[in-house]
């Protein structure tokens, strides 16, 4: 505002030098023209007969009139004002001669000149100021002359002639002067208004300054949180390939120490001679903790693909009571019998089928029961089932010791051991409910727990109906969400194999990869995640597009031909894959599959010969006879069957020199190995190989795709596929 009003008063007093230089530039209009006077007198006396006194007294005015013109174009530069009423006054004592000169009327009346020469240099006040004076001065004038004291009708008249000339200029100017007043008003206004444009122009220009830099450095906040973004899935992918590689590593001497120690339990026997009784609780210790670190293997190596976003789920229409409740119950159910509790089931009935990975949800009641059965030393443990809403509610209610409030919030976390004192062993790893919450969560569900010190604890586990709304039931919550948004949601794999799912999960990083083995199940699982797109084989895309279309769904469908893991090099035809540690009772089950009415042949080969003896230990304690083969390399295991063919071979992958990939690509290659089973044992999944898809590849999609769009596509295409000219042939023989 005070910049404003600054402005202001500049203006008007730029406005009034503007009036001010107009009327200066009057004077010399008026004081030129007096110039003239003494030659049009010249001329005009010339012709007359007047008295030489009258003549002398005129010549003595335009001798004066000169002079003042002079005296005027002298001062009119430095002394504007004082010219004026030099002139002014000039004219006047010229006018008082020409009167005394001729005292008449009519020489009275040249005064109105001077009126009207006062009013535009000097304005109406000094103009009416200047009529009186010039009336007076003639009329005392004329009465020198004249000898006269009164004043005369001719005399007054003059006066009004004055006046009413003093009063017509300055009606008539009224206008003019208004208008001007007008125009500079609206000239201020003007002035005003583009200070006031030029303030908010600066203002703006300020903001716009200001965006321009809040942009420079949002944009640099932008790749600064790309970055960050990138070395962080960097630093999480690096984080779980080393768990992952550390799991794998600690498989191997983990299934020499938890096989020996558990024969050592298990089946002191065969050493023939007892071990003393300290002797056996020490190892019955080895084996408990090398149990346990198993588990914590197993955990670990669940926990690092969760927090990766690659743990697949492949859902399939399951009776939860039937095939994941009471399996689990049927499992723990031992446990539960040596510490002498009741484990009771108090479940609903006729519950609607629902659209879970069967696998993970037993994993999740595992880990709860067995946390309640652990935790619990008398009295029972209940699991109860109902339909509640669009959900049903599992929860799993036992006796035991019941959790402290101010530790609620730990039941969950990652390691939390929630009843540990001064002395106790380790009960778990400590990861079992916090793998569980983020298992039911991937599902679209609930986990929480009540619990009362002293009283027992209960935890429930909510799982929405096929079509419910995830998370549709309020809960409460313990411990943080996993709260992992998948950066382009789910995408649906069609698939007998669950293996298929999980594979391509380590591949399509940006997408939650959900895997059913029916195309059936295809359209409810579509309601309810409401997936980028459907992959299947091209026999059942047509089926899965049209009954998709029919219920208003146009989801992108694409088909290729998807071999199975059974069909990957490493796994060829495979009789089964064990993954280190190395149960008995799974060798035990593979080696029924391939057992001969007398001796079975059966073919070792690791190049630890520590895992060699701990296989040749599972198999001989078996109530059967074999023959046990064998072989620390690819090339000896090759040698051993050129003269024994095996009717069973435990191969292990990862050996030096020839290893277990090449080793069965050669008994493949020989007619006389095509055909012998082979168990797969190594530290790595079954997952983590190689799977070709077939072509061709086709999408089928109801909406036309744009230019642009398309032209990416095509884009992705021509950057991932190479043509091959040589052909199989040229570069073989290159």
């Amino acid at each position: 505002m005070a910049v404003i009003e600054a402005e202001r008063l500049r203006s008007m007093r730029e406005l009034r030098a503007e009036i001010h230089e107009l009327r200066r530039g009057l004077l010399p209009v008026f004081a030129f023209p007096l110039l003239a006077t003494p030659l049009l007198w010249l001329a005009y006396a010339s012709v007359r007969d007047w008295s030489a006194r009258g003549i002398h007294l005129v010549d003595l005015a335009v001798f004066q009139l000169v002079c003042a013109v002079y005296l005027v174009m002298r001062l009119r530069e430095n002394h504007h004002c004082l010219a004026c009423w030099a002139l002014l006054l000039t004219l006047t004592a010229a006018q008082c001669l020409v009167v005394a000169a001729y005292p008449e009327p009519l020489t009275m009346a040249f005064g109105a000149c001077i009126v009207v020469v006062s009013q535009a240099l000097a304005g109406p006040g000094p103009a009416l100021a200047a009529a009186v004076a010039v009336w007076g001065a003639c009329a005392g004038a004329s009465a020198w002359v004249t000898g006269s004291a009164s004043l005369s009708f001719s005399t007054i008249a003059v006066l009004w002639l004055y006046l009413l000339i003093w009063a017509t200029t300055w009606l008539s100017g009224r206008p003019l002067t208004t208008s001007i007043s007008w125009a500079l008003e609206a000239c201020q206004q003007a002035r005003e208004l583009l200070a006031e444009t030029r303030a908010r122009r600066a203002e703006l220009y300020r903001a716009l300054r200001a965006l321009e830099e809040a942009t420079y450095r949002i944009e640099r906040m932008n790749g600064e949180l790309l970055v960050a973004r990138h070395q962080a899935e960097e630093a999480r992918a690096h984080k779980a390939r080393f768990v992952a590689t550390v799991s794998h590593e600690l498989r191997g001497p983990l299934n020499l120490i938890l096989g020996y120690s558990r024969l050592m339990v298990m089946s002191p026997e065969r050493y023939r001679q007892p071990l003393p009784r300290d002797y056996r609780a020490d190892v019955a210790t080895i084996y408990r903790n090398s149990q346990h670190l198993a588990d914590l293997v197993d955990d670990i190596l669940d926990l690092s693909q969760i927090e990766a976003e690659r743990l697949p789920l492949v859902k399939e229409q399951v009776d939860l009571e039937a095939e994941v409740i009471r399996a689990a119950v049927d499992i723990v159910r031992p446990l539960a019998e040596r510490k002498g509790l009741a484990l009771r089931e108090e479940l609903a009935g006729g519950l609607p089928l629902l659209l879970v990975d069967p696998i993970r949800l037993r994993q999740v009641m595992l880990n709860i029961l067995t946390n309640a059965i652990r935790f619990t030393e008398r009295g029972h443990v209940v699991v109860r089932s109902r339909r509640q809403d669009d959900h049903v509610i599992v929860s799993v209610e036992d006796t035991g010791p019941g959790i402290a409030p101010e530790r609620m919030s730990r039941l969950f976390q990652e390691f939390s051991q929630m009843h540990l004192v001064e002395g106790d062993e380790p009960k778990g790893s400590g990861l079992g409910l916090s793998i569980s919450k983020y298992l039911v969560e991937l599902h679209g569900g609930r986990i929480w727990a009540e619990s009362r010190l002293g009283q027992g604890t209960t935890l429930y586990c909510a799982l929405p109906l096929p079509g419910a709304a995830p998370g549709a039931l309020p809960m409460v919550h313990t411990g943080d969400a996993m709260g992992r948004t998948h950066g382009s949601g789910p995408f649906v794999v069609v698939h007998g194999d669950p293996g298929v799912a999980r594979l391509l999960t380590r591949y399509l990083e940006s997408y939650r990869v959900v895997g059913v083995a029916e195309a059936d199940e295809v359209a409810p699982l579509v309601e309810q995640l409401h997936p980028r797109a459907v992959l299947t084989d091209a026999g059942t895309a047509p089926a899965i597009y049209d009954r998709l279309m029919r219920q208003g769904f146009d989801v992108p469908v694409i088909s290729c031909v998807m071999p199975g893991l059974s069909e990957r090099p490493d796994a060829e035809r495979a009789m089964g894959y064990l993954i280190k540690p190395i149960a008995p009772e799974s060798v035990a089950a593979l080696v029924r599959r391939v057992e001969r009415n007398g001796e079975t042949r059966v073919l070792l080969v690791d190049d630890d010969p520590d895992a060699v003896r701990l296989l040749e230990i599972m198999l001989t304690s078996l109530p059967r006879p074999y023959r046990i083969l064998k072989a620390y390399d690819g090339r000896e295991a090759l040698e051993v069957m050129q003269r024994h063919v095996p009717d069973l071979v435990f191969l292990d992958l990862l050996m030096p020199g020839l290893d277990g990939e090449g080793t069965l690509a050669r008994m493949r290659a020989d007619e006389r190995l095509r055909d012998v089973p082979v168990v797969i044992i190594s530290a790595r999944d079954v997952s983590e190989g190689v799977m070709t898809l077939g072509t061709p590849i086709s999408v089928r999609c109801h909406r036309p795709v744009d230019i642009s769009r398309a032209a990416r596509c095509l884009q992705a295409i021509l950057h991932e596929l190479a043509p091959d000219y040589l052909g199989e042939d040229l570069l073989a023989a290159c």
